[in-house]
């Protein structure tokens, strides 16, 4: 006999997730990262040169949960390279890049989940 109670996400939490992708794909890219993004986040603005993974993970999830009103459970950095400029890894799923622009600006980029 099968249980009607199946682990599925409700009708309600999969449009939220389609309105979130959305919003990422629509806002998600060339977020310059400034004083007024990294307000309230733990990593300060001098500590952003030289931020490890760790660190960069931390500053995505503060950005993602400022732009997009959404609370980051899960963030895991995968790259620093603060030498080239670069910074990667994952937040709930979604990509995130923050890369150093020819002006000197740190520009954060988010990606859609990975299918």
């Amino acid at each position: 006999m099968m249980d009607g109670n199946v682990n599925t996400a409700s009708m309600g939490e999969m449009n939220d997730q389609a309105g979130l992708e959305a919003l990422v794909a629509d806002l998600g890219s060339g977020n310059v990262i400034d004083a007024e993004l990294l307000e309230g986040c733990s990593v300060e603005a001098h500590e952003l040169d030289e931020m490890g993974p760790e660190e960069a993970a931390q500053v995505a999830a503060h950005c993602f949960a400022t732009l997009f009103g959404q609370t980051v459970e899960s963030a895991q950095g995968s790259e620093a390279d603060a030498d080239a400029g670069r910074w990667a890894g994952t937040l709930d799923g979604f990509g995130f890049v923050i890369s150093r622009d020819d002006l000197g600006d740190l520009v954060l980029d988010f990606s859609g989940p990975a299918s």
